[in-house]
């Protein structure tokens, strides 16, 4: 059993029990859509530092997605230690709508520029030419980035927390095929290398891009509903907008540091001393 594998074990246990406070974080967290698009996601990330720090035994857990003067060794926004072994484990926390689902950047663009070299234009379906592929490091090393989504329909106010088994899609990959760039209206659309299983079935894709890239569209990308049979789902649930908790934060941003002293006072110790 891997470190991240122990750690998603005793963050389930967690959620156990009557009314477990998860559910209310999460509502929070997606209330922050109404303030903006992206403040949800950071958000996220000290939420999630702050809940296993105070719920999940066994384990401590530091914010490093806005840390100064760091040079990432992995793609992460959070790193949890395992108090037993003294591990560290990085995390990368995805805070998504359901549908696509971006599951690395890969910044250096390696997995695309791979599948250039050797499939091109073509369609993959030999065995032994995917496993050579997926044995490349720049897909063997995506394994050690440990990615937690947060999963939400803003629509039915409904939310999940899923784990993509990445080790099991590679084993179920049968073809690999290329889509060219097409256009959509007025849009143009970029070029997508499809990954697929023996039924055919989509398991996940690698989008375009050289480093100049939109990070925002290049890198690894999978599908929560049409990928389904790859992710383990910890919790599924469904939540609503906490008016009360946006009307306190415009309060505590226009009220001085002693004040947030003050109401400090008011939640346990984290086993961090800061979250940020």
């Amino acid at each position: 059993m891997s470190s991240f594998d122990k750690f998603l074990n005793k963050f389930e246990e967690s959620f156990r029990g009557n009314q477990p406070i998860i559910y209310s974080v999460l509502a929070n967290v997606f209330s922050m859509r109404v303030i903006g698009n992206k403040t949800h996601g950071d958000l996220a990330e000290i939420a999630l530092t702050e809940y296993i720090n105070q719920f999940v035994d066994g384990f401590s857990a530091r914010h490093t997605g806005k840390e100064k003067f760091r040079a990432k060794e992995f793609e992460e926004d959070i790193r949890i230690k395992d108090l037993q072994s003294e591990s560290e484990i990085p995390v990368s926390v995805k805070t998504y709508g359901a549908g696509p689902l971006q599951l690395s950047t890969n910044k250096d663009s390696s997995m695309f520029k791979f599948l250039q070299k050797v499939v091109a234009n073509k369609d993959i379906k030999d065995i032994n030419k995917i496993k050579i592929i997926l044995n490349e490091p720049c897909f063997v090393n995506f394994g050690a980035v440990n990615v937690l989504p947060l999963i939400y329909n803003e629509k039915q106010l409904n939310f999940k927390i899923v784990v993509f088994d990445l080790s099991r899609a590679y084993q179920s990959v049968r073809q690999i095929k290329f889509y060219p760039p097409r256009k959509l209206g007025l849009k143009q659309t970029f070029p997508i290398y499809k990954f697929y299983n023996e039924k055919g079935q989509y398991i996940f894709e690698v989008r375009y891009g050289g480093v100049s890239a939109n990070a925002l569209q290049r890198g690894l990308w999978t599908h929560t509903e049409n990928a389904k049979p790859y992710f383990r789902e910890l919790l599924s649930g469904s939540y609503k907008i906490n008016e009360s908790l946006i009307n306190l934060i415009s309060k505590i941003l226009v009220s001085p540091k002693d004040k947030h002293e003050e109401i400090l006072k008011l939640f346990p110790q984290s086993k961090e001393k800061s979250v940020i």
